[in-house]
């Protein structure tokens, strides 16, 4: 939806370097820099950032691309939040093509973006102004004043006027000051209108692009008024709370390891100042399959630390349904009944965390649901088994399920060969197919040293780093003479797009490529060109390629005449008297592509391959 030449403005002002050095540290290597992968661990510097290319290659994990496609791998950014992402920190206004209602909605959006980080620094500067919330934050929330800066706690004074005014002064417009959740308006007089969070500390939510797109709003003193502890903005075209994730921009940036779920927000901040980084919490909602899915992008395994008393539980069971569902492992951690994670670590710290017992998803389905464990009776373990069994048939992977099986006849003491029995018959003999859940990008195949180098793969490289000489090579190249593999698919499907002049270069929002195929272009790129004429280095691959398509369909040819043969010697009899004759006007035909293969202008015979 982002123009095209404000896409090339961003490329071109976003410097790989600047970038990159926020996550690696780059040290001169001749005229590139280099440095440890930021994808894997590794002990050898294997990934480089080529300046003159504008191109980065990970050799530990074939990874290569341009400073957008970095983000996507690094961040879980797609191409556009990839280009948003590049032009706020750049400063580039980017405009968008559509029709006027898509320019209309994108523009709202951002208006609500600025307004929401408008407000946060209007409730940050009423949190300096005032003493006792400051008193309330330290005392009795324990967190330090240092803590509420990092993460951006303000104050609401109850009957403020002033934010409103400041908002309009500021030149947001009606609509904007509507959906952004902050006022309750008179439905029947716009003029009559109150704060929604008056008189509340302020902990404001973020996405992954560390955008303001909403507000938690907590009481500070208890009330028997009906007063909720707790409010959010309500839902916007930029909040859906079942989409969001609480300190998920936060979390995403831990190193590793798998991530923590908690309850609410403050848990959240408990845990990141206590050293747990990996922590999120929902919108004060139970979790969503949304919620999951955006969590399998940056992990597979989770840990549930939710409160002890009962409705912690159920929040516990959810997360294990849904974690079956997503193809994800979560263990939970159980805390005594009186505590949360906020009370609990602040009175045991991380160490206390560290010692407190995981149970795996199924030692908790056994312990929660089948109280009795081995003790029992045959009924409730078989209605309990059913229960579980509607779980585990969710995996897409054989091997988890039998893993599963395995542990759930370990867990009730039953035979392991009953349990997979009565599974298959659960299932019916079927084989369920699943929607593929949102998962994290995981590494593209690597480049195999010493893999054969077809001449598809040389055309294409040559198409790519010569762009003039693609158009040239799609008219004169037929379709039919492309090997049937990875390689001569790739390179048709570039020669086609260069043909039908919507060829930009590789790009991630392109779905005619696969995420595999964006990789190998990116690193073909990356690497150095071969020869020092590429005219003649184009000739003699389609020279390879046409040459190896005609012995091919003469072999077919002599096959299929000998097989005829067998048959009848009578040409009569055949269905197609002319059948022979067809066969040798096609093998002329063949033989003069082998003698004369059309060629682009220029240049000589250059690299000879392999019959």
């Amino acid at each position: 939806m982002i123009k095209r030449e404000c896409i090339e403005r961003v490329k071109a002002v976003a410097d790989l370097y600047d970038i990159v050095s926020g996550y690696v540290q780059l040290k001169r290597s001749g005229s590139n820099w280099k440095g440890l992968s930021p994808f894997t661990t590794e002990k050898t510097p294997s990934f480089f950032v080529l300046p003159e290319k504008r191109f980065f290659k990970c050799f530990s994990t074939g990874y290569a691309g341009d400073v957008f496609r970095f983000l996507e791998l690094k961040e879980n950014f797609s191409f556009l939040e990839s280009v948003e992402w590049l032009a706020k920190r750049y400063g580039i206004a980017l405009e968008y093509e559509g029709d006027g209602s898509t320019k209309t909605h994108t523009k709202s959006k951002n208006e609500l973006f600025d307004l929401h980080g408008e407000a946060m620094a209007y409730f940050r500067k009423k949190f300096l102004e005032n003493p006792r919330i400051q008193d309330y934050w330290q005392r009795v929330r324990h967190f330090s004043l240092e803590a509420a800066e990092r993460y951006g706690i303000g104050w609401a004074p109850p009957g403020d006027r002033d934010l409103l005014s400041l908002l309009k002064k500021k030149g947001y417009g009606e609509e904007a000051l509507e959906q952004c959740g902050l006022f309750l308006w008179n439905t029947k007089d716009k003029k009559n209108w109150n704060f929604r969070f008056a008189g509340r500390l302020i902990i404001p939510i973020q996405d992954v692009q560390d955008r303001v797109i909403g507000f938690s709003g907590r009481i500070t003193e208890a009330k028997d008024d009906g007063f909720a502890k707790y409010i959010n903005s309500p839902e916007s075209p930029i909040f859906h709370k079942g989409g969001v994730l609480y300190g998920l921009n936060h979390a995403r940036r831990s190193t590793g390891g798998p991530l923590v779920i908690v309850e609410g927000q403050l848990d959240a901040i408990r845990c990141w100042e206590s050293g747990i980084h990996g922590a999120v919490a929902p919108q004060g909602t139970g979790l969503t399959e949304t919620q999951m899915h955006l969590l399998r992008r940056y992990t597979s395994q989770l840990i549930c630390l939710m409160d002890g008393d009962g409705a912690g539980q159920k929040c516990a069971l959810r997360l294990v349904e849904l974690s079956f569902k997503a193809a994800m492992e979560s263990q939970i951690v159980t805390l005594p009944e009186a505590d949360d994670p906020d009370s609990f670590l602040l009175r045991m710290g991380k160490t206390g965390f560290e010692d407190l017992k995981r149970e795996s998803m199924i030692a908790f389905l056994c312990r929660t649901c089948l109280p009795q464990g081995v003790e029992a009776t045959a009924i409730e373990k078989a209605n309990f088994l059913e229960k579980v069994y509607g779980m585990i048939h969710g995996s897409d992977s054989e091997v988890t399920r039998e893993i599963y099986l395995d542990e759930l006849a370990q867990q009730l003491q039953l035979n392991r060969h009953a349990i997979g029995n009565d599974f298959r018959n659960f299932c019916g003999d079927r084989k369920f197919t699943l929607a593929q859940p949102v998962v994290s990008p995981s590494p593209e195949k690597k480049t195999r040293e010493g893999k054969l180098r077809t001449a598809e793969y040389d055309l294409l490289s040559l198409v790519l780093h010569h762009e003039d000489l693609g158009l040239s090579v799609a008219y004169l190249l037929e379709d039919a003479w492309l090997e049937d593999g990875e390689q001569g698919r790739l390179l048709l499907k570039v020669l086609n797009e260069m043909q039908a002049h919507t060829w930009e270069g590789p790009r991630s929002d392109n779905p005619i490529f696969s995420p595999d195929e964006v990789n190998e272009l990116f690193s073909i790129l990356a690497t150095e060109e071969d020869g020092e004429d590429p005219v003649a280095m184009a000739n003699a691959c389609i020279r390879s390629i046409c040459a190896t398509f005609a012995r091919k369909q003469l072999e077919k040819i002599n096959q299929k005449a000998s097989e005829q043969r067998k048959f009848t010697k009578n040409k009569n009899l055949l269905d197609d008297p002319t059948f022979f004759e067809k066969l040798q006007a096609e093998k002329l035909r063949l033989r003069q592509l082998l003698i004369s293969c059309p060629r682009i202008g220029g240049g000589g015979e250059g690299v000879i391959y392999g019959k």
